[in-house]
């Protein structure tokens, strides 16, 4: 059997997706959230990293990439009848929804596979035929389902196209799961990899949901979407379509690395998604594989860090990131950078990385009950996640749309405990790999919106209409482009004269007269504080006042006493700091000086003095003698007091604030602190006096 997909593309300017606009804009952003402090002690901190669709919800077919879509449907004796009229009305619906720029093929399977149509264009001719030729005269009922051969079929038919850059290769598989001809490992068995990313759709409540999700497991992004018995198969494709019509990007990538010599990367969680290299193991690089992107849809990446232990705080960057693309055919994005993910310490981020470790134990939570036997374990975990939710909302007091989804979820699975094994089963597995993929899947139901794409809620709609009318077929995806762009901005004239009418995304808001009274405050008190400031100006240019400040005049190291315990056993070291005012027209007060004497680290004598007045014009010299008896040290500091006696020159640190007020006219008064911080290096055995080199750098500045 030959597969090829050698039809020429429809003459219409939209078709094929090799156009693209001449300017592309940023289509995904990278954003970090995390904490700004961590202990000084070594620990692990968690940074969430979100890939954001930026591209805008209407935008021109040339920016969408093409589909190209393989259905898969078993036909075999169990879908006879109602089942097998479902199936029909759901293939019309996504004949009638796909564009002249998407491919489809159809292969049915039961005892053996059949391609039923190679890829062809979905041009409204192209519509008519296969609705007419092929949904309504060939799909028809058989006995056995060898759902490896309808796989492969698959799969053979988009690895043999000629014209593949650029176009999003998908295939929908829908059974109930149940091998009865083939191999013994059938279906699950089959290695996918990057061909296409395959959606199984089980369908009823006797369906074998292991085999059907180990398929869309094997394949990069695929979902599972359990399907109830009555349920609309339209509405279900529906929600797949929504996402495979609106690819954002493709091949999205990310990667992280720590800064080198300080930070270490534990843990890179995002899910299923292939990473390199595999697993959770410390390295200093970790690229992240996620494929495509739809549109509305996000990637989360939770990140641990381990972070050492320090002896100070200091700002740095503890995480590096880069997110790749392309985008419609090898057009790598422009915007690909490097980020610098530092301590991001809003409320609102603190809050979002929260969140983002919250899903990922609520996500662990379904993953164990999918590994349960029977009804009674799973719903003890599914009780256990439950109880997490209510106390990690309580706690945190966390409100977020994501929380209320959360709890919805679960409460869908305990309703479905309530039933048979295999529908709890099933429901679970479609959860499981909804959280592994960050990706819409239906548990019994599309109610449930964790990870919806952007159009989800359109297409359902739509779906539900060709439902009650299957002859009036559904706007194709141009359409809704189409729609989305030309939408006014008021497009109804009762609208502009009533704001309630808008849609809530274009709804303006009226002010009260509260409103108008806190602009006129706001306007009253910006003017007075622009006036008070111009006359500070004012008498600065006129007196010219100069800060007052500390330096150290004279520093002597009277006596030093080390032993072979690590301790200086005694320390007597005279300092002279003098505090200077230069101004001619005014005193300077000093209420409070602190000082402290370090070595390396090692804190070894408080200098303080009592509030004092300098006349202005003058200094007042403040004479200290330090002594000091017993201070241990450290193992460095040890080291560090060695290396210094045997060079003869021994380094102490001088650091602390003074805060000064001062009068500059009548009416201003200054408030500041002045800051010193030197290294007073003395000769030591010798005369014990200070580098002047030292004494003469050993000034305070004013912040």
């Amino acid at each position: 059997m030959s597969f090829s997909d050698d039809e020429l593309p429809p003459a219409i300017p939209s078709a094929g997706p090799v156009l693209r606009p001449a300017i592309e804009k940023e289509r995904v952003r990278l954003v970090a959230h995390s904490i700004d402090k961590a202990p000084l002690e070594e620990n692990t901190q968690k940074v969430l990293l979100e890939l954001i669709d930026t591209s805008p919800s209407s935008s021109s077919t040339t920016k969408r990439a093409g589909l190209d879509l393989v259905a898969v449907l078993d036909v075999r004796w169990s879908t006879r009848g109602e089942k097998l009229k479902k199936l029909k009305t759901a293939m019309k619906f996504v004949i009638s929804k796909l564009g002249p720029m998407d491919r489809l093929s159809i292969v049915s399977f039961s005892d053996d596979a059949k391609m039923l149509c190679p890829l062809r264009y979905m041009t409204a001719e192209c519509q008519q035929q296969l609705i007419k030729e092929i949904v309504e005269e060939k799909l028809a009922a058989d006995n056995k389902t060898n759902m490896r051969d309808g796989l492969e079929t698959g799969l053979k038919v988009l690895a043999g196209r000629r014209h593949r850059s650029g176009w999003v290769a998908s295939i929908i598989l829908m059974s109930d799961g149940q091998q009865n001809k083939g191999p013994v490992g059938g279906a699950m068995d089959v290695p996918i990899g990057d061909v296409a990313t395959v959606y199984t759709f089980g369908f009823g409540a006797n369906q074998d949901a292991k085999v059907l999700e180990a398929i869309a497991g094997n394949s990069h992004g695929g979902t599972f979407y359990d399907v109830k018995d009555g349920e609309s198969l339209s509405v279900h494709f529906s929600a797949l379509l929504a996402g495979v019509l609106s690819v954002v990007v493709q091949d999205l990538k990310l990667t992280v690395w720590e800064e080198p010599r300080h930070f270490e990367i534990e843990v890179v969680d995002a899910g299923s998604y292939p990473k390199e290299p595999p697993g959770n193991r410390r390295g200093s690089s970790v690229t992240v594989r996620f494929g495509d992107l739809y549109s509305g849809e996000e990637r989360r990446v939770m990140v641990d860090l381990l972070l050492p232990a320090v002896s100070w705080g200091y700002s740095a960057t503890v995480l590096n990131a880069r997110c790749t693309y392309r985008w419609l055919g090898a057009c790598t994005s422009p915007r690909s950078g490097g980020r610098n993910v530092a301590g991001s310490g809003t409320r609102r981020r603190r809050a979002a990385a929260t969140r983002g470790a919250v899903r990922r134990d609520h996500a662990e939570w379904i993953e164990e009950a999918s590994k349960a036997t029977h009804t009674g374990s799973a719903k003890g975990k599914l009780l256990e996640a439950k109880q997490a939710l209510d106390y990690v909302e309580k706690s945190h007091k966390l409100k977020h749309d994501m929380l209320d989804k959360l709890k919805a979820e679960l409460a869908k699975l305990l309703e479905l405990a309530a039933g048979s094994w295999k529908e709890l089963l099933a429901a679970l597995l479609a959860s499981k790999w909804s959280h592994q993929r960050q990706r819409f899947a239906s548990r019994g139901d599309v109610e449930i919106d964790i990870f919806a794409p952007s159009r989800k809620h359109q297409y359902v709609q739509q779906a539900n209409k060709f439902e009650e009318r299957p002859n009036s077929p559904p706007p194709s995806v141009e359409d809704d482009i189409k729609k989305e762009e030309d939408r006014p901005r008021y497009p109804h004239p009762e609208r502009r004269r009533n704001p309630r009418l808008w849609p809530p995304d274009q709804r303006r808001k009226t002010s009260g007269w509260w409103a108008w009274a806190a602009v006129l405050l706001c306007t009253a008190l910006a003017v007075a504080v622009i006036l008070a400031g111009a006359a500070v100006f004012a008498v600065f240019l006129l007196y010219r006042p100069r800060m007052p400040y500390l330096a150290v005049s004279d520093a002597r190291l009277e006596k030093l006493q080390y032993g072979q315990d690590g301790a200086i056993d005694y320390l007597q070291v005279s300092i002279t700091v003098l505090a200077v005012n230069n101004n001619s027209r005014t005193d300077a007060s000093f209420p409070a000086v602190d000082l402290a004497v370090r070595f390396n680290g090692n804190d070894v004598a408080l200098l303080r003095a009592q509030p004092f007045v300098v006349a202005r014009k003058s200094s007042l010299p403040l004479q200290y003698d330090v002594v000091s008896a017993g201070r241990a040290l450290d193992p460095a500091g040890m080291q560090a007091m060695d290396e210094a006696l045997k060079a003869g020159v021994v380094p102490f640190d001088l650091f602390g604030k003074a805060r000064t007020r001062w009068k500059v006219g009548v009416l201003a008064r200054l408030r500041f602190w002045t800051r010193l911080s030197c290294r007073l290096r003395f000769f030591f055995p010798g005369n014990g006096t200070v580098m002047p080199a030292d004494r003469d750098k050993c000034r305070s500045r004013s912040p």
